[in-house]
């Protein structure tokens, strides 16, 4: 009996392992906005900024394009004629902000993102 209980809690430890090892933590940069990306089932991003912690809720809403990208309620559109990259987030009170970022700026940004989510 004592065999089969050790090997029971070797299984658990190592289903315990294993889904900590799905969890995928990327943090990563746009000029003093820092992004905490984590992924489990679900994607879960959480922002910081010099006045501002936001934990977003769990979504398996993840875009990557060219000139947007988009985790749930979090949006984040560059427009080219200004060099400027609005945060906007849509949710009861709402947040908006701006960064201006030249295009090897957001390039290293957006490549970062891909990579981190397995494209």
């Amino acid at each position: 009996m004592s065999e089969r209980k050790s090997y029971l809690q070797m299984m658990s430890e190592g289903f315990r392992m294993m889904k900590h090892a799905k969890q995928l933590n990327h943090e990563t940069k746009l000029r003093q906005w820092m992004f905490s990306i984590r992924h489990e089932s679900d994607w879960q991003v959480i922002l910081h900024t010099e006045r501002l912690k936001w934990i977003g809720p769990m979504t398996n809403q993840f875009i990557i394009e060219p000139l947007s990208v988009q985790i749930g309620s979090l949006q984040l559109t560059r427009h080219l004629e200004t060099n400027e990259v609005r945060l906007k987030i849509d949710e009861e009170w709402g947040i908006e902000s701006k960064v201006v970022c030249d295009d090897q700026e957001w390039e290293r940004f957006v490549t970062s993102l891909i990579q981190m989510k397995g494209e």
